[in-house]
């Protein structure tokens, strides 16, 4: 149960009491009987344990009446004052202030059509208790009867006024959170559209060199915290300025932007970075060269990202303004050990990418080399003629 909810039920279990104690002492005569204050008792007990049922389950909540104080005055009502009217041998302003008592408890929480509502149950009740009264001019209690029907009713209008003042002031706020709530939104918004006019390039998603380097630092002091390590690289788009020579700076922004995209498409879907949209795993550090930070990599991850990452940019083909354009990447990749310095850190990563392009290089020269012919395995003219084969001969083309 809430602690509001609670409140509110120990609000309700001082209502029974005040509004039990005249039943329990001897305020009015005759006395009622021990059977009659059990049964009192009794049904304030159900009450109370009917409430706490509501509450515990959320019930009040669906039915639209916050901490069940509707439930709690309509029983309450109906209970007391209800039975205070059959035992009073005339018409008493008790029976009036049990009822206030209970519309008071929740009047900052019920409409006025649920004030209106407790006020006729409980004049509901006292007609019928004091019918004979009220309708014989000549029965002696017949001015007390009339007197406490009016305050009743004088009672119930004020109560009803101040609900509708009360209900107003609700809205009236719930009118002013609404608007708070849309300028927060809308300030919350601006403060997004400035951080990222501010800290992303604005020709792809990644992150300005600053910030980039400032995300860098801040995966650094993670990792040094939880004493882990993590990987990050550099990725350089190949002829990055025979590119930007060949093409407008609209296609160039298209290639870019398609590289940057990919790129932080394959981190996310290997949840190898950090999984907030608004912190990218890319920053800008060069033209045509981009940064990356794998915070949640190990070595393995950080191989199958580098392929992965390879596939979507040279196997497919970016569309651009000037059509379909192929692009070749170089990536490298580095581990973080603790110790190191963000500068160092971006140092080893330039090296990665380095070894990256000599390698690179090295597999097109060996692609560039023509294959020599090997010459086919003479017969043998007799047994001096006859060797062993080294095992490479075997593939030999034999003639």
């Amino acid at each position: 149960m809430e602690h509001s909810n609670v409140r509110s039920f120990m609000l309700g279990v001082g209502a029974y009491v005040i509004c039990l104690l005249p039943v329990v002492l001897p305020i009015f005569r005759p006395t009622p009987a021990i059977e009659a204050e059990l049964r009192l008792f009794l049904g304030a007990g159900l009450a109370l344990v009917l409430t706490a049922l509501v509450m515990l389950t959320a019930f009040d909540a669906k039915l639209g009446d916050p901490e069940a104080r509707f439930l709690q005055g309509l029983m309450g009502i109906g209970i007391c004052a209800g039975f205070y009217s059959y035992l009073a041998p005339t018409a008493q302003p008790q029976i009036v202030l049990m009822t206030m008592i209970w519309i008071a408890l929740g009047l900052t929480r019920l409409k006025a059509w649920q004030v209106a509502v407790l006020t006729a149950v409980h004049l509901s009740i006292y007609l019928n208790a004091f019918a004979g009264s009220l309708m014989n001019p000549a029965d002696p209690l017949h001015a007390n009867a009339i007197y406490t029907l009016f305050e009743a009713l004088a009672l119930g209008a004020f109560m009803y006024l101040r609900a509708h003042e009360y209900e107003r002031a609700r809205q009236e706020r719930q009118i002013l959170q609404d608007e708070n709530a849309m300028q927060a939104a809308a300030l919350e918004d601006a403060r997004e559209h400035i951080h990222t006019i501010t800290a992303r390039d604005m020709d792809t998603i990644a992150l300005k060199f600053p910030f980039f380097k400032e995300e860098l630092r801040s995966c650094k002091q993670r990792a040094d915290a939880s004493e882990t390590s993590f990987w990050a690289g550099l990725i350089s788009i190949d002829h990055f300025s025979e590119l930007s020579a060949r093409y407008d700076e609209d296609v160039v922004k298209q290639l870019v932007r398609a590289v940057t995209e990919r790129a932080a498409g394959v981190i996310q879907e290997l949840q190898l970075g950090e999984l907030d949209p608004k912190r990218p795993p890319i920053g800008r550090v060069g033209d045509g060269l981009y940064g990356m930070i794998l915070s949640r990599a190990n070595l393995k991850g950080a191989e199958t990202c580098a392929r992965k990452l390879r596939q979507a940019v040279e196997l497919h083909s970016i569309k651009t303004a000037a059509g379909l354009v192929n692009l070749t990447l170089t990536v490298g990749l580095i581990e973080y050990h603790p110790g190191e310095t963000v500068d160092e850190l971006l140092t080893s990563m330039g090296r990665a990418l380095e070894n990256g392009r000599l390698h690179k290089l090295d597999e097109e020269v060996q692609a560039a080399k023509p294959k020599q012919d090997l010459q086919p395995i003479k017969a043998a003219r007799g047994t001096s003629d006859l060797r062993l084969l080294h095992y490479k001969e075997y593939d030999a083309p034999v003639h």
